[in-house]
């Protein structure tokens, strides 16, 4: 999807392994569906949960094919969209996770068992694989698609943004990242409100569903180095389009190769 604007000389390039790391694949995907606390996963078949599949239900999906299009810092980095399974090509196992719905049923459980409790959050937005979090946080109804993780710190410094000092200072629309041990980006999200108890955040979980949470709920997948970003640009937190870049993403689910469920 982004050879259309090859010939830039400021076109972001996915170069990174993020997708082979526990941590990178965080910052794209979510969880890493090939490790759990036991060990390596195998390819399990999702079993029964009520609770689980009631809460997917009230969640919904949306996975329709979507417009999506490159878009620009404000320094001139053109950053093209990739799809869901562009992004996670580099997955050193256990890819069919993510071309099903029986696959991202069992993403949304492997979540809880992280300490994403998307059984309990309240679902703001349906189950839609076109995007991801930082689709979500960077760009109109993530028409950025699958934006890589690498490229946050970039957006940060090229579009104005400039950290808050004290969570109390946030105010909705801000920009919230997170980090691991390494200060790698793992996770993005958006102020949703200011209260007196906490900061909450709209985030994306990956191919699933947008939540609303407290901003430290999510810490223990993503990572405990949580910072908030504020910017004065007149279109905020949103990159800009690129004009004559639209393409649709491919149907979802693809269809199913050889060997998978």
């Amino acid at each position: 999807m982004s050879e259309r604007i090859a010939e830039s000389p400021q076109v972001y390039r996915d170069e990174d392994a993020e997708l082979g790391r526990m941590a990178g694949r965080a910052a794209d995907a979510g969880p890493n569906p090939a490790t759990t606390a036991s060990g390596p996963a195998t390819k399990e078949p999702p079993g029964p949960s009520p609770d689980v599949d009631a809460q997917i239900a009230r969640t919904g999906w949306a996975t329709d094919p979507m417009t999506v299009r490159s878009h620009r810092t404000d320094a001139g980095l053109v950053i093209p969209p990739r799809t869901l399974l562009e992004a996670v090509a580099t997955a050193p196992d256990e890819p069919w996770i993510f071309r099903t719905r029986a696959g991202l049923t069992e993403l949304f459980r492997k979540n809880i068992r992280s300490g994403v409790r998307l059984d309990r959050l309240e679902p703001i937005q349906p189950i839609n694989p076109n995007f991801n979090c930082h689709g979500f946080t960077f760009s109109r109804a993530g028409s950025a698609a699958w934006l890589p993780g690498r490229a946050v710190d970039d957006i940060l410094s090229h579009n104005g943004f400039r950290q808050v000092a004290e969570a109390g200072s946030a105010v909705p629309g801000d920009v919230v990242v997170y980090r691991n041990a390494r200060s790698e980006v793992t996770h993005s999200g958006v102020v949703a409100r200011v209260a007196s108890d906490d900061v909450y955040v709209l985030s994306k979980q990956g191919p699933l569903s947008v939540v609303e949470h407290r901003m430290h709920e999510v810490t223990d997948m993503y990572g405990r180095d949580v910072s908030i970003y504020h910017t004065d640009r007149p279109d905020g937190r949103f990159l800009a389009p690129v004009p004559g870049t639209e393409c649709s993403t491919p149907p979802w689910p693809p269809a199913a190769a050889d060997g998978e469920p």
